[in-house]
């Protein structure tokens, strides 16, 4: 496919034309454009196409993790949350006033002094006769033995207890 431009020759004097016939043309051939072009500027177009597809791609991959580690942080944010509000209740449970109120309203009351007695070695030495003479089953008892006041105590101390 050829392609005509025209082309005016240039004058070397500017004078006044009085002709009415138009000037003369000239024509030049511009080359056509071949397969090879037209190839180079598809393959270029499709490598374009593909490299924005892979950009576009590797953004949505960026895009999707960050909204996982948004999601994970904000997870953790609520757990941390959560554990100073279960240090906070700890806190508040094991505190004297809320332990003195409680102690209060299961009747216990606080004691005025203390006494400190001695024990004379001959009690001492007469109860330690008196044990051994006993039945062994008596005198050391076992953690589930019904002679042990105790043994509730025992047996919630074998049981797990899940959180």
């Amino acid at each position: 496919m050829a392609l005509a431009i025209a082309v005016e020759p240039r004058s070397q004097s500017r004078a006044r034309r009085v002709q009415s016939a138009p000037p003369e043309r000239h024509l030049a051939l511009v080359p056509e454009t071949t397969r090879r072009t037209l190839r180079y500027f598809a393959a270029g177009a499709v490598g374009l196409f593909l490299l924005m597809g892979i950009a576009i791609g590797f953004q949505a991959v960026i895009a999707e993790q960050q909204l996982k580690l948004d999601h994970v942080s904000g997870e953790l944010r609520l757990a941390k949350l959560y554990e100073d509000q279960l240090r906070q209740q700890r806190a508040e449970l094991l505190a004297p006033e809320y332990l003195r109120v409680q102690a209060g309203l299961q009747g216990m009351s606080q004691g005025l002094g203390s006494r400190f007695v001695e024990i004379p070695q001959d009690v001492v030495a007469q109860v330690a006769i008196a044990i051994s003479s006993m039945d062994p089953q008596l005198a050391n008892p076992s953690p589930m033995s019904k002679y042990n006041p105790l043994a509730p105590l025992a047996t919630l101390q074998q049981t797990q207890v899940t959180p």
